[in-house]
Parts: C-alpha cells; sequence; structure tokens
C-alpha cells in the first residue's frame, strides 16, 4: 500500500480507496423502484474502514417543448422530430412539402409553433407568447410561399426558425379554394420542398424549376421569398411566376443578381431543342464571363441556376396563329432565333478594396445580359421580326507577380507588388426578317465583340507599365438567297432533300447566341463563310 503525506505529527497514514459503482434496474423489476443512480465511495484511512457515499450531480433534461398548439397532425410531428435538428436544412425538411400537402383533405388556414428551451430556461407563460409571435413574425430565417388562384382566393404558406423554435403559418384569404384549386397547390408540394432545400443548402443553391410548372389555367401566379443565414449573413430570394412573366432576384454577402423572363410574345419561342441549345450556349458564354472576369463562383452558379429555370419550361400558350397581333413563324424564321423568350438578367458581386495604399483599385465584377425581340407588320403576310441580344461585362481584380503567391497588400511598400486588371467587355447579335406580300425580302444575322484588358504592374509600390490591350471581331451572314431559294422549291422536295434542309437550318440556329470572345467569333465567321 503506498502512504501519502502524514496530516500532522501524530497522524496515522492515509490509504485512499476510491471505487465507482453503478446500479442499473434488474430484468422486469419495476423502473420506479430501481432507479439508476451513481455514487462514488472514498475510503480514507485503513482499508475496511466506514465509507462515506457522495452522490454525483446529473445533468438536468430540457425543459419540456412548448407548443402553440396541442397537435397530433402531420406537420406538428414533423416540427417535433426536426426543432432540434443542427442545420436549418434539416430544421425545414420535409415541412414544406407537408404544408402543401395538407391541401389534399384540408381547405382552411393553420397555424402552429414549437420552442425548445435548456433547462431552467423557461420563460414563463407571459413571454411565450410574445416569443411565439416573434417567431411567426420576425424569425432569424422564413421562407414564404404566396399563391394567387384564378378564382381569387390568396393562400400564403410561412416557416420561420430561430435558435429555439419552428413555426408554420397557413392562410387562405379573398375567397374559398375549389377542389381544383386544392389539387393544383397538393401538386406544388414537391417543387416547394425543393425550393427550401435549396435555399437552405450550405452554401445555398436555386432549384425552383417545379415552381414554374403549375397549370396557369387554375392557378394565377406563385410567389416566394426567401430570407436565410449563411454563415451569419442574410441571404434574400424573391422569386414570382404567372402565365406572362418569370423573375427571381437575390442579394446576399457575395452580391446579387437578377433574371427576369418576358412570355408575352409566345412566337419567338421555339423547340425544346432549340431552347436547351440556346441555355447551353448562353451558360458557356457565363463561364467565360466568369473566368475572364474573376467573378465568385458560387455566385455565377446561383445565377446560371436561375437562367436555366426560369428559361426552362415555357408554359403552353392559349394564343394561336390568325389572332390579332399574333403571328406564326417558319422553320427559316425560327432558325436565325434562339428560342428563348425575351429575358434581362445581371449579376454583380460586391466590391472589395484590399489595397490600402490605391483606394481607387477595387475587386469588382458586374455583368448583363438580355435579349428584346419584336414581330410586327400588318398581317401574315407582311411580318418583320426582330432579335437583339447584347452582353456586358466590367470587373477589376488585383494578381501576384509570381502565380500562386498569396497577394496581402498593405501600406508596407514590400507589399506592393502586383497586376491590377481592369476589363470592359461587349456583345451583341441582331437578327433580321422581313416578308412583304409573303416574299421573303431579308434574313441576315450580325454579330459583335468587342473587349479591352487593362494591365497595370506595380513593383515595390511603383508603377512600371500600363497596357491597355483591345480587341474585336464581327460578321454578317445574309440568308436571303438561300432561304428564297428552299421556300420555292417547298413542294418539290424529296424526304431526303427536306432532312438535309433541315440540317443546314439546325446548323444556322447553333449560330444565333451570341459569342463574347472575339477570337471565337472569328472562327465562326470562318467556319460559316
Amino acid at each position: 500500500m503506498t502512504n501519502v503525506s502524514s496530516l500532522g505529527t501524530s497522524s496515522p497514514a492515509v490509504s485512499p480507496s476510491v471505487q465507482t459503482n453503478k446500479t442499473a434496474t434488474a430484468a422486469g423489476s419495476s423502473s420506479a423502484q430501481n432507479a439508476a443512480q451513481s455514487f462514488t465511495t472514498v475510503t480514507l484511512g485503513q482499508s475496511g474502514g466506514s465509507a462515506q457515499v457522495y452522490t454525483l450531480p446529473t445533468a438536468k433534461p430540457p425543459e419540456p417543448p412548448v407548443w402553440e398548439n396541442t397537435s397530433s397532425d402531420a406537420v406538428s410531428k414533423l416540427m417535433g422530430a426536426n426543432n432540434n435538428a443542427s442545420t436549418l436544412a434539416l430544421r425545414f425538411k420535409d415541412i414544406g412539402a407537408a404544408l402543401l400537402g395538407r391541401f389534399d383533405t384540408e381547405s382552411t388556414g393553420f397555424s402552429q409553433s414549437v420552442m425548445q428551451f435548456a433547462s431552467g430556461m423557461a420563460p414563463g407563460n407571459a413571454l411565450e407568447t410574445t416569443m411565439q409571435s416573434q417567431l411567426h413574425k420576425t424569425p432569424d430565417n422564413q421562407i414564404s410561399l404566396s399563391i394567387q388562384t384564378v378564382g381569387g382566393a390568396q393562400v400564403e404558406l410561412t416557416l420561420g426558425s430561430t435558435d429555439t423554435g419552428l413555426a408554420v403559418d397557413v392562410k387562405v384569404t379573398k375567397g374559398t379554394l375549389s377542389d381544383s384549386d386544392r389539387e393544383a397547390l397538393s401538386k406544388l408540394s414537391g417543387a416547394f420542398q425543393k425550393a427550401i432545400d435549396g435555399l437552405t443548402a450550405n452554401p445555398p443553391h436555386m432549384d425552383l424549376t417545379g415552381l414554374t410548372q403549375f397549370d396557369t389555367t387554375v392557378l394565377a401566379s406563385v410567389d416566394l421569398h426567401a430570407s436565410v443565414k449563411v454563415n451569419g449573413d442574410s441571404q434574400i430570394i424573391d422569386f414570382h411566376a404567372d402565365s406572362k412573366t418569370r423573375s427571381v432576384n437575390s442579394s446576399g454577402p457575395m452580391g446579387a443578381m437578377k433574371v427576369a423572363v418576358d412570355l408575352s410574345n409566345p412566337a419567338i419561342i421555339g423547340t425544346a431543342k432549340q431552347q436547351a441549345q440556346a441555355i447551353a450556349g448562353y451558360l458557356k458564354q457565363f463561364d467565360y464571363e466568369q473566368t475572364r472576369g474573376h467573378g465568385d463562383a458560387s455566385l455565377m452558379g446561383m445565377f446560371k441556376d436561375a437562367f436555366s429555370q426560369m428559361n426552362s419550361n415555357y408554359p403552353a400558350s392559349q394564343q394561336q396563329a390568325g389572332m390579332p397581333g399574333v403571328f406564326k413563324l417558319n422553320a427559316e424564321d425560327h432558325s436565325l432565333l434562339t428560342g428563348l423568350a425575351d429575358f434581362t438578367a445581371s449579376v454583380t458581386q460586391n466590391s472589395q478594396f484590399s489595397n490600402p495604399m490605391h483606394s481607387n483599385e477595387s475587386d469588382s465584377f458586374a455583368y448583363d445580359v438580355s435579349q428584346s425581340s419584336s414581330v410586327k407588320g400588318n398581317g401574315q403576310l407582311n411580318r418583320a421580326i426582330t432579335q437583339h441580344q447584347q452582353s456586358h461585362l466590367t470587373a477589376s481584380y488585383h494578381e501576384p507577380l509570381t502565380p500562386g503567391l498569396q497577394l496581402k497588400l498593405t501600406t508596407d511598400k514590400n507589399s506592393q507588388n502586383y497586376y491590377y486588371t481592369q476589363i470592359d467587355d461587349r456583345a451583341s447579335s441582331d437578327a433580321s426578317i422581313a416578308y412583304d406580300l409573303g416574299a421573303l425580302t431579308k434574313a441576315s444575322l450580325t454579330q459583335s465583340a468587342s473587349q479591352s484588358k487593362r494591365v497595370q504592374k506595380y513593383v515595390m509600390g511603383n508603377l512600371e507599365s500600363d497596357v491597355t490591350t483591345p480587341s474585336s471581331s464581327s460578321w454578317v451572314m445574309d440568308y436571303l438567297i438561300q432561304f428564297k431559294a428552299a421556300q420555292s422549291a417547298n413542294n418539290n422536295r424529296t424526304s431526303q432533300d427536306n432532312y438535309s434542309w433541315e440540317l443546314t437550318l439546325a446548323s444556322i440556329n447553333s449560330m444565333t447566341v451570341f459569342q463574347a470572345d472575339p477570337a471565337q467569333l472569328s472562327g465562326r465567321k470562318s467556319a460559316a463563310s
């Protein structure tokens, strides 16, 4: 036995003996009579002496959850299961779909909230009521869906989340819901949940395609608003869709983006294949501009998602050729158009000023792109079609003189070794088609691209070079003779001739989306010649 230090000159040696035991409930015995208990036995003195028993403190359980309403419905069960989840995506998991799924059997409003507090932190009845109200109205994270029915009823669904609670709210106002209304609402449940899952991911992304695919004969419009925290900063998203327009706006810690689509001119919309080809062409240009301007990848990713989703799955047009102001375009007309509805789109990165010695130098990225079309005339035989596309990129960024090194600019001249680059690029495309008394009089495609890149080189804070490099290219393709010959031979073409002509039109259509790189445009011009 090992002795420890003496307690006074006449004290005996102390021999400690420490033993920890847990009593467990015996199989088949009553749990109330055999509750588990932890204790520690500490023996002071010689072995075999009397023991003192000290019970170890146990962690107090959390307070029971505080519910706004006592209910066992499917939404409440999900809220109870999700409330203690560690991420926002898990807290909102399946709840949006369940809220819209209620309309399978219900047509009225619904409100519920649950709050969970640590042991001893329950705020009391009066404060609980206030906190429940705040959870509904001003939570840290909130996603709302507003749907207007053709019949006039307004449906609003809201999900809210804080560190301590979840809240949901469903309101039906300005009318009652018909069976077809409830069916259309329920069909959007999966789309709503996908939108929620995307927006609550980290980093967030767009998944709004399903919310554009609703029956416009039953539902007049769909709007979504979201304010979610991303690494402590708020990301705001607003989405709208109806039979004539679609739009999505977003702002957050990295910057802002906007895409708006005009569906009011159905004559210009091409086949699904043409639309897919045009979207792919635009996304390729966006990637090029991001690389050239050093744009933020996550922000541009959201922009690309928004552009693709707003320009996919256009609603079936209710307009028919022959109605006043409505024209029917033929295959040659469509071959010179992108096949997309008109749109405006922009993405702007929040500027950073990283050089304290040159406060006028920013790290920035701003890009906008648009398409506008016109179909006019006093009848089908006298129609004129134009389509204009344009893009504009302005960007600036700092780079180290030696690739791969980390650049950290300070007021010390020893840190002032870098390139500062400024970009200013533009691109455009114009299609023009015209008929006079049914005879084709114009069919052309004109494209241009110009770039300016200014690079300033600083060494030890001194400007050593300042070089601006411009480049540009343009081309015009006139298809009048080719199209007129093909149209005059319509009645005499064989099936093989028709197939060859379809391939020709597809090849022409593949060049309708503008090219932002002058070098690539020069190559396109050579290939078309």
